[in-house]
């Protein structure tokens, strides 16, 4: 446990290195559409993909700025929840303007509950 209130700096480049893949792939042309067929019917598994995409981030985050006690102050929390939110709608609306990609806002509550989620569960766990 210790490990993590030392290397705050690896937390801190490990949550922009993500946030760097997470812009990347989403403003790339063309995605790969990744789905799963049982029977006759098709299940989308990337909703299940960008929940766990911004639920990693929301727990980078919480590695780089908790103190010892595992506790980040709710501002930090709240700009957090904002810039995610943020990131995640416009990376969505830019997809419209992308060539083979389309806004899905069904991927934009995907992101933003892993966000959200990412901040609770952990808070949850280790109350």
């Amino acid at each position: 446990m210790e490990f993590l209130f030392k290397n705050k700096k690896i937390f801190a480049l490990a949550f922009w290195f993500w946030i760097v893949i997470i812009l990347y792939f989403t403003l790339i042309p063309n995605s790969i559409k990744l789905s799963l067929d049982v029977k006759d019917h098709t299940y989308r598994l990337d909703y299940i993909l960008h929940f766990l995409v911004y639920f990693s981030l929301a727990i980078l985050y919480l590695l780089w700025k908790a103190d010892r006690y595992l506790k980040v102050k709710s501002i930090y929390l709240i700009y957090f929840l904002i810039g995610g939110l943020l990131l995640s709608g416009l990376t969505e609306f830019a997809q419209s303007y992308i060539p083979g990609r389309t806004f899905n806002p069904f991927d934009f509550y995907s992101n933003f509950s892993g966000l959200v989620l990412g901040v609770i569960i952990p808070k949850l766990i280790f109350k």
